[in-house]
């Protein structure tokens, strides 16, 4: 049986598959788009094949060929696995493509006990207003918002999604997603809004997420999270640990708005 890390893998992968709502198949993977929402990058990406061998610039010219012809204003490959993922990074970072490592990270059990008595389960439309402030405090805006918040309604298709959050002052103030499907469970987009960060709100919702994905019966529950960012830190303290990697090479096209 494949070990914990590589079950993650194998369910982000199925998981973005389902969520296309047009899959190419190219010389070096699958091409998904999801044509209604062209500004979200991981709607719309390559999905480079597992055990391929191929250079930054092969790579980087399928992209332009499959997605350019798509009338897409970026371009984004997801590498699951590290050795062609380590070995391509330097040709992209010569081609002025952006790099992100992603640590996957399966909860092992234990972690510090954390109060969840304030976290609720609510629906996707409570949140929606939280979703586009946070996504505007991150520097964007415009139609790139409104195009992300709709995204949301996409993973619906391809699992099962829940969502939880605190509040203040009747807001939301920090929340989470769960996306389960044949006994695993990813949580996904953990956000606490600016005004109400350092108060231990992320971990309410994340340890709330996970007990309800065991009361739900899924034997196995991760996360995922930039590798050079420090909520990977948050996590490991809630009991998660680091197995396995996954990357994103991404280029945003000139003189169009960055996502």
């Amino acid at each position: 049986m494949a070990d914990q890390g590589e079950r993650c893998v194998a369910f982000q992968r199925a998981l973005r598959r389902r969520q296309a709502a047009r899959v190419v198949e190219t010389p070096v993977g699958e091409a998904l788009f999801e044509d209604a929402l062209p500004l979200v990058y991981d709607l719309n990406l390559i999905a480079v094949s597992p055990g391929l061998s191929a250079s930054a610039a092969e790579l980087a010219a399928e992209a332009d060929r499959v997605q350019g012809s798509a009338g897409l204003g970026h371009r984004k490959l997801a590498i699951d696995e590290d050795p062609l993922a380590i070995a391509v990074a330097p040709g992209f970072r010569e081609l002025g493509w952006d790099q992100q490592p992603l640590v996957v990270m399966p909860h092992r059990g234990g972690g510090r006990e954390v109060g969840t008595t304030a976290v609720e389960e609510v629906s996707r439309a409570e949140l929606e207003p939280a979703w586009a402030a946070g996504i505007r405090a991150g520097g964007l805006k415009g139609d790139v918002v409104r195009q992300l918040v709709e995204a949301k309604s996409v993973t619906e298709r391809a699992a099962d999604v829940r969502f939880f959050a605190t509040r203040a002052a009747g807001e939301v103030a920090s929340y989470c997603e769960l996306y389960s499907r044949d006994g695993i469970a990813q949580i996904e987009a953990v956000m606490t809004l600016p005004a109400h960060r350092r108060r231990g709100l992320a971990s309410a919702v994340v340890v709330r997420a996970l007990q309800e994905s065991r009361a739900a019966g899924n034997e196995l529950t991760f996360l995922v999270a930039e590798e050079a960012d420090w909520p990977k830190e948050l996590y490991r303290k809630l009991g998660f640990e680091i197995e396995g990697r996954i990357w994103a090479f991404s280029r945003k096209l000139p003189a169009l708005e960055p996502l």
